[in-house]
């Protein structure tokens, strides 16, 4: 398995987290049976080169095959995939509310699904398999550089500068920054607040093995260990115990180092179990 990862240019990094690409030929092993991506607020640009792969979303009973170019939006619950020898993907994922400055059409429709691109942006780049993955990247970036739209883009930026209002819900602008969310994000502040915490908790799990529930608890501001564990449950259909004990297996991975800057935690869990079984 061939796994790629790239900055944006500086003129994307502000709405583009980074560009990516898997691809196993045909004579390669796929290492597991289901991946599973938890819940973020990042929506994924996809080009599909090679065979089809599947994708289920809240459930491992109901994939539907996914090809050609797909965006999917942010999602609220885990989604599921299988993969297969030959598939080649190539992806842009952005940062949170960060497809909002393309869009001609409200971000909000694109949580939880996973859409034709087409039928969201105009004119998409050609990409194809004889390019490499820097040409590819090019290409794709200066589409997105000529898709963004002004008037959002500041939007989005304007978002940004007021994160900090979401310490406190009581702020006289906390109505004003609830608007904003739903229409940059597509999710309330709490819901992103929540969904950041989880992520959180993971990075944290990842980095000691002796953190315990309370003590995250405490770090991410929750009222007590049980409202932590709830909430990480709604998100992730697993217990705070029985996840850290596979984020322990994958601590001292050489990947980790390598491409935590670039990468969610719960992707680093797939990803070094992977290598895991393939040294």
């Amino acid at each position: 398995m061939i796994i790629e990862y790239r900055k944006p240019s500086e003129a994307l990094a502000p709405f583009v987290d980074h560009l990516w690409e898997k691809q196993v030929d045909e004579s390669g092993i796929i290492p597991y049976e289901i991946e599973t991506i938890f819940p973020e607020d990042q929506a994924v640009l996809t080009y599909s080169f090679g065979k089809d792969y599947y994708r289920s979303h809240a459930n491992t009973s109901d994939f539907k095959s996914i090809n050609g170019i797909q965006l999917e939006g942010l999602h609220q619950a885990p989604n599921f995939y299988k993969h297969q020898p030959g598939i080649h993907i190539f992806g842009v994922k952005f940062r949170a509310g960060g497809l909002y400055p393309f869009l001609t059409s409200p971000v909000a429709a694109t949580n939880n699904q996973s859409t034709d691109a087409d039928s969201v942006f105009s004119m998409l780049p050609e990409l194809n398999s004889s390019m490499n993955f820097n040409e590819r990247c090019e290409k794709i970036e200066a589409f997105l550089l000529a898709q963004l739209i002004d008037k959002q883009a500041k939007k989005y930026i304007k978002l940004l500068m007021w994160l900090d209002e979401l310490e406190s819900e009581t702020t006289a602008s906390y109505k004003t920054l609830s608007r904003l969310f739903q229409e940059v994000i597509g999710i309330s502040p709490k819901e992103y607040v929540q969904i950041k915490r989880v992520n959180q908790s993971l990075a944290l799990f990842a980095s000691s093995k002796d953190i315990k529930s309370q003590d995250l608890a405490d770090q991410l501001g929750y009222y007590d260990s049980a409202h932590f564990i709830n909430e990480f449950k709604k998100y992730t259909g697993k217990t705070p115990k029985s996840l850290k004990n596979s984020l322990f297996e994958m601590k001292n991975s050489e990947f980790i180092d390598e491409f935590k800057q670039y990468i969610s935690p719960e992707h680093l869990l797939h990803y070094t179990s992977i290598f895991r079984k393939n040294s």
